[in-house]
């Protein structure tokens, strides 16, 4: 293989081809930490509004370390996988209070923030200092198996593999137009193997697909889950879930249905029995996904029948529920029934 010229076609290739997304305008290793946080299982085109009203919010890791944790879910909201949110939020205060308030330049030192692991500590450390750290995801995964024509890469072999194509003298540059290849061009399915810059040094070329390898999907579990919209002089309820289950300490219309580990599902009627009155016919139905569950979400128009009202719940208008850590859930439910945008 000739790795010198395999180095110099693949970063021509991304100078000319790369996307122009917004974390590439940067080498602050902040910025970029943020994005590779958002980025973990959510789509580019997903993240992209996020990231520029997270950062609009909190520029620098001293505004996000003495952020309220709500503020942070809120601009969070809908974005998923909220565990993120709050491992950012904690590891920016490890970094104010341990590291001087910059990302920390070595691999294992990173590795020591909250929610940091290997993948990311390489990917900020080399973007925004040069550090020689090799990136291994999916996307990259699956150019070093079809560049080597080996499947089933153990995590050490798969790092190997990756150290050793490592640019040098633009580690940063690299890491980007390894996983940049593997997400428009090798893909897991129909490569693009003719416009691949690297195509001539790759091995499992011809039968490009034998050599993709993906991490068996767990099965969808299809969910009913119940919501009801209960409304007062221009408010609506909303009720907190509790922390550490599915969606922990996130502001929901009240609901029956959310899978959840500490306690059985329940119907919205089961659970709201003497406090709401639920009228009978479905108001709204919609679809969502939440980690491997299929959503059908039933919103029934309801109303109070207790004056002292419903215990751990409050009324907000749209524009104050709209600013607290709202699950995607119900601000799907908000559009659906024409009281929110976007």
């Amino acid at each position: 293989m000739d790795l010198k010229g395999l180095r110099r076609s693949l970063l021509r290739w991304f100078s000319r081809s790369k996307r122009p997304l917004p974390w590439r305008r940067t080498r602050d290793p902040y910025a970029i930490w943020v994005s590779e946080m958002m980025l973990q299982q959510t789509t580019v085109a997903t993240v992209i509004p996020y990231y520029e009203r997270f950062l609009k919010r909190f520029p620098d890791v001293a505004s996000l370390a003495g952020s309220e944790e709500d503020e942070v879910l809120a601009l969070w909201s809908g974005l998923g996988y909220y565990s993120r949110a709050r491992n950012l939020r904690h590891a920016a205060r490890q970094i104010l209070e341990t590291h001087g308030g910059r990302f920390p330049k070595s691999v294992e030192t990173a590795m020591g923030l909250k929610g940091v692991g290997r993948y990311t500590a390489s990917a900020v450390t080399s973007m925004a200092y040069g550090t020689s750290a090799a990136v291994v995801d999916g996307n990259v995964r699956r150019v070093l198996s079809r560049l080597h024509a080996v499947s089933n890469l153990s995590e050490s072999d798969a790092q190997a593999k990756a150290l050793s194509l490592l640019s040098t003298r633009s580690p940063g540059a690299w890491n980007e137009a390894m996983m940049e290849l593997g997400a428009v061009v090798c893909t897991p399915r129909s490569p693009r193997c003719e416009a691949c810059p690297i195509a001539s040094s790759c091995l499992g070329r011809e039968h490009a697909e034998r050599w993709s390898e993906g991490k068996p999907r767990r099965p969808t579990i299809p969910t009913v889950l119940e919501m009801a919209l209960v409304e007062h002089e221009g408010k609506v309820l909303l009720t907190r879930n509790p922390e550490g289950g599915l969606m922990g300490g996130l502001y929901e219309l009240p609901h029956g249905g959310l899978p959840r580990k500490a306690a059985p599902m329940e119907r919205l009627r089961d659970r709201y029995r003497g406090t709401l009155r639920i009228d009978p016919e479905v108001a709204v139905t919609f679809r969502h996904a939440i980690t491997h569950h299929r959503i059908e979400a039933r919103v029934f128009r309801a109303h109070l029948t207790v004056r002292s009202g419903l215990a751990g719940s409050s009324f907000h208008s749209i524009p104050e529920a709209l600013a607290l850590p709202l699950g995607g859930l119900t601000r799907k439910a908000l559009r659906a029934c024409g009281l929110a945008r976007g």
